[in-house]
């Protein structure tokens, strides 16, 4: 069986997982087609090969805008992760319930800064700290991925992440998950993570996800609400029943996004099991950690 691992050395982001799968061979160029079809307009991709603490990986970035003075709406086609732009490795920020996991700060509606800066945005916001769209209701993210002409598995996957961020949103807030507006998550950055995460998995024909134990930082997170503890609100509310302990890490390493995404493909979190390894991907995080490389590793191979 086609068996995907996510060995979540630091935590994991949206934007982590975009990049470990395309250095385990996504063509950025099928996710770029594939991102298109929900018409979010005008954007850049950014798929650049750099290292963590000697780690070399892919590190993920999406932005809107034209920022090179040519006209809008270009993408960077590097269609191979080749180039190393340091500058867009931006902290993201998710939310408190944060929305992203690129330096996570696009769905959610607060914002963090996240330690990875990893994904693209919780409601504390982690993940890009892109300027993003904001406001995005539940409703709205649910309308724009089933209109769009994402195969029928991208969808229903997508549509369950959000789902589970929005239950996680909306248990914090007090108010139903439809209701739940995205500051974080509902920004270019963060529907790119999931969408481009589900889009890579079906890509690569992945029939099963494992996931190590997770452990996030410590310190706290400035939310739109105040100062929270790390693990943010809505990474803790999104990974109920599924164990989480914390590493010497001053930063967050589990964002929302990032927790959505696990919490709704793994079917378990422990060691590797005995599998035949065929390639290894590494997402690359934003920061520099004290302790270890702020990568995600991903494991392709099969198992019994």
């Amino acid at each position: 069986m086609k068996t995907l691992y996510l060995d979540c050395i630091s935590g994991i982001s949206g934007d982590m997982t975009v990049g470990a799968l395309i250095d385990l061979g996504v063509k950025p160029s099928a996710l770029e087609w594939e991102i298109e079809k929900l018409g979010l307009g005008h954007f850049h991709m950014h798929y650049d090969r750099a290292k963590r603490k000697d780690i070399e990986g892919v590190k993920f970035d999406i932005h809107g805008g034209d920022t090179h003075g040519e006209g809008c709406g270009h993408k960077h086609e590097h269609g191979e992760p080749e180039h190393k732009h340091d500058e867009h490795d931006h902290e993201h920020g998710e939310g408190c319930g944060h929305d992203h996991g690129h330096s996570h700060d696009e769905d959610h509606t607060h914002t963090h800064e996240h330690d990875h800066a990893h994904e693209h945005g919780h409601e504390c916001d982690h993940d890009h700290e892109h300027s993003h769209e904001h406001g995005r209701t539940h409703k709205d993210i649910k309308a724009l991925i089933s209109g769009s002409d994402l195969s029928d598995g991208v969808k229903k996957r997508a549509l369950a992440i959000f789902q589970r961020i929005a239950v996680a949103e909306g248990k914090i807030h007090g108010m139903s998950a439809e209701d739940v507006h995205f500051h974080e998550v509902g920004g270019l950055d963060s529907i790119a993570d999931i969408v481009l995460t589900c889009v890579g998995i079906e890509a690569l024909g992945i029939e099963r996800v494992l996931c190590s134990p997770l452990k996030d930082g410590h310190g706290t997170v400035q939310c739109a609400h105040g100062t929270f503890p790390v693990p943010a609100p809505a990474t803790m509310e999104i990974l109920r029943g599924i164990p989480l302990g914390q590493l010497d890490e001053p930063h967050e390493l589990i964002t929302p996004t990032g927790a959505a995404i696990v919490a709704e493909y793994a079917e378990s979190f422990g060691l590797m099991p005995t599998m035949t390894v065929e390639k290894i991907g590494y997402g690359l995080g934003t920061r520099e950690l004290a302790h270890r490389p702020n990568v995600l590793r991903a494991v392709l191979g099969t198992t019994a």
